[in-house]
């Protein structure tokens, strides 16, 4: 991370958690990150060019979400956008409220607004979705909240949905009626068998789709250290597989991905965006599974090996409570890196030599670290890191001299491999 420089920090009236944190990615500007306190207070950030120097700024805005009355308190917060072409925001929060009577409220707040046309304010864009709320009730406490796509039998359009841990040892699916457009909670047996029976709270879900999204890899973490990861034919909504792991301390994360990163060709040169790599067809999936107390471990190409070769995270039993994880290609080589962030206030970097996992460096803060996202809030190509601490926010940017010096090499690479073609 020594290719990271601060580049911004705000405060928190209030700490958060692990799940305090989000993305909303932007169509038509810079990507911005949704960050809710645990008293109420929830946060954008993103950053804009000043109209006279064309400078970057932050702008850190308190946003006013309603029904989210005195004394609530935020549990989580997810968000993602329906549009390719605008900007149309969903945002889910779920609190909790007790009463003086010692009888607990608890809900999801399903915040959305229209189709935008593109041209509006951004920042008014978001204000206005924060008006317009459609609450569930809910009658377990909320974890994580997560949102994935799935077939909807409409001409072949993929649905987004809701999935919702609780503490009543079961993951909810809460998706939105296309008559009415309320929410209410819809059978996970239909659309995600892998995810019913868990018996466990669920602190993690993360799926992976591939294979034209025909199949999908799920798995979830749970607070007892039960781990279940599942291979799923989407078409058929059949499981081909599982996989079931059991530690003995609490897993706080569990992620999917691959080593590489497949960026399509451009269009300047001579590409297609659309098209998408053979590789995808039958990716080489990789499972992180990060335990809060023992070592976090990497299963590697797990639709290959099965969950048979695995890989430990050396040291990351060693620095106290793991609490959040980052797949995120932080030194630009096309390769991903993996990012664990501590109670005790440092994030550890993991990079892949060989088969193996290999320590490369730590970073310290000044409080535990919630939560990780890596997006382009500047909006010039190159993504930041946000990182949640339980004071406040930082956002790390890459430096701008070694961004220059990496795309000029690359920039001659090309150039002289077009020569010999």
């Amino acid at each position: 991370m020594d290719n990271l420089t601060d580049a911004h920090w705000f405060p928190l009236t209030s700490q958060g958690n692990i799940y305090s944190m989000t993305k909303l990615c932007s169509a038509i500007g810079s990507d911005k990150i949704l960050v809710a306190s645990l008293k109420r207070k929830i946060y954008s950030c993103e950053y804009n060019r000043t109209p006279k120097y064309r400078h970057l700024r932050p702008l850190v805005k308190e946003l006013l979400f309603t029904y989210i009355p005195n004394g609530a308190e935020i549990i989580s917060i997810d968000a993602y956008n329906k549009s390719e072409k605008g900007d149309e925001f969903v945002i889910g929060i779920t609190i909790m409220k007790t009463s003086n009577d010692a009888t607990v409220e608890r809900y999801l707040n399903i915040y959305t607004e229209g189709e935008g046309d593109g041209e509006c304010d951004e920042n008014s864009t978001i204000e206005t979705v924060a008006q317009n709320c459609l609450m569930v009730e809910l009658s377990y406490t909320p974890y994580h909240l997560y949102h994935t796509t799935m077939p909807s039998g409409r001409h072949s359009v993929r649905e987004v949905v809701w999935l919702l841990s609780g503490s009543d040892y079961n993951i909810h699916m809460i998706r939105e009626d296309e008559g009415s457009h309320d929410y209410a909670e819809s059978s996970l047996e239909k659309h995600f068998p892998e995810l019913e029976n868990l018996e466990a709270i669920a602190t993690w879900i993360d799926i992976y789709y591939y294979n034209n999204q025909t199949r999908r890899v799920t798995a979830v973490g749970c607070e007892c250290g039960l781990v279940k990861v599942s291979l799923v034919d989407v078409e058929n909504i059949n499981i081909i597989k599982n996989w079931t792991l059991r530690y003995d301390k609490p897993v706080s994360s569990v992620r999917i991905f691959c080593n590489e990163n497949v960026v399509p060709k451009p269009k300047f040169l001579g590409g297609d965006e659309t098209d998408t790599d053979e590789r995808h067809e039958e990716p080489a999936l990789n499972v992180l599974v990060v335990n809060t107390v023992h070592a976090s471990v990497v299963f590697m190409d797990i639709l290959y090996n099965d969950m048979e070769k695995d890989v430990k995270l050396a040291g990351s039993d060693s620095s106290d409570c793991v609490l959040c994880s980052c797949i995120a290609d932080i030194n630009m080589d096309g390769k991903n890196e993996i990012l664990l962030g501590t109670y005790n206030q440092e994030i550890l970097v993991y990079t892949l030599v060989d088969d193996a996992w290999e320590f490369k460096e730590r970073r310290l803060f000044d409080a535990p670290i919630h939560s990780m996202a890596y997006l382009d809030l500047t909006g010039d190509g190159m993504k930041e890191l946000a990182v949640l601490t339980q004071r406040g926010v930082h956002v790390l940017q890459h430096d701008p001299g070694e961004v220059e010096k990496t795309v000029m090499q690359r920039f001659r690479k090309y150039l002289a491999l077009r020569s010999l073609t």
